[in-house]
């Protein structure tokens, strides 16, 4: 095969995994990093985590601001649970996902409730998911969450006579100690509100897909490129499955690249780059992951 063949099908399968991955959705379709907004509303709200590390309604911002992205996947401690199980009150169940965020300069946040009781308003929590490896069936962190179907009606926008969406999740239920049926159910009235979840019907949550997580052992969610750039990329919260970063044209043309030697950040002048779309590809051992940035 020739190098002009291979330089093509390696461009064509660049651009295909991203238009895979950055392509606009409002439904839960894989494990990824999603934006989380309300449907129907004018204007839309997001789940934001604000100055004081609250979770809150809040207006979309810019830039994919990391207060509002949020590493949507399989619940790291109770993923491996294949049916419900109710013991002493305690539930857990397959198909749990956990939902975090990662803030440069304030550290990792974890979405859940400390509530014990009753209709929770939800927090971000400082650190990671609790740890239940003992006792899988213990859900007493409250940060064990289920993406759910409800019905839509042709536009998207929640109707019980509509059809359930038929290629990915709109709506999230919560796991706690105390009740195994709440979900988002209160759509907020302005921003400012908090997030608060009921008994009541399922109400349309939109997940607007950043960039899938790869299927490989490669975690990146805690990784953060700035975009869009000016004069300077700036890469954070690198870890060791990253071996190198890579800075790619449209037309698969590799035009910066650095290796990563154990630095949890990494800058790139960019300085002298036309303005226009970028690929950032960042490799390992254990695989590669791929993210669109615009250079002004």
């Amino acid at each position: 095969m020739n190098k002009t063949i291979t330089s093509k099908i390696s461009v064509l399968l660049l651009l295909t995994l991203f238009s895979f991955q950055v392509q606009g959705q409002a439904l839960w379709t894989t494990d990824g990093t999603y934006k989380l907004s309300t449907s129907g509303v004018t204007p839309e709200l997001y789940m934001t985590i604000n100055a004081s590390g609250d979770l809150i309604w809040a207006a979309e911002l810019p830039n994919n601001d990391p207060s509002q992205v949020w590493t949507i996947k399989g619940h790291r401690y109770a993923a491996t649970l294949h049916d419900y199980i109710e013991s002493n009150g305690q539930y857990a169940g397959a198909g749990y996902m956990e939902i975090t965020a990662t803030i440069p300069g304030n550290g990792n946040f974890t979405m859940a409730t400390d509530a014990t009781s009753g209709n929770p308003t939800l927090i971000a929590r400082p650190g990671d998911p609790v740890d239940n490896t003992a006792n899988l069936a213990d859900v007493s962190g409250n940060d064990q969450f289920q993406r759910r179907k409800t019905k839509v009606n042709s536009e998207g926008l929640a109707d019980s006579g509509g059809s359930n969406p038929s290629a990915g999740n709109n709506s999230l239920y919560l796991k706690t100690s105390w009740n195994n049926g709440l979900r988002y159910g209160v759509v907020p009235s302005a921003a400012g509100e908090s997030v608060v979840f009921y008994t009541s019907t399922a109400k349309v949550l939109q997940f607007h897909l950043i960039a899938a997580l790869s299927t490989e052992d490669f975690d990146t969610s805690s990784v953060f490129i700035s975009n869009p750039v000016n004069n300077e990329l700036n890469i954070e919260g690198l870890t060791a499955n990253v071996k190198q970063v890579s800075v790619y044209s449209l037309l698969g043309k590799q035009v910066l690249s650095k290796n990563v030697n154990q630095q949890a950040t990494l800058s790139f002048d960019v300085s002298a780059l036309s303005s226009g779309m970028y690929l950032v590809k960042m490799q390992g051992d254990k695989g590669s992951f791929v993210h669109k940035i615009v250079k002004q």
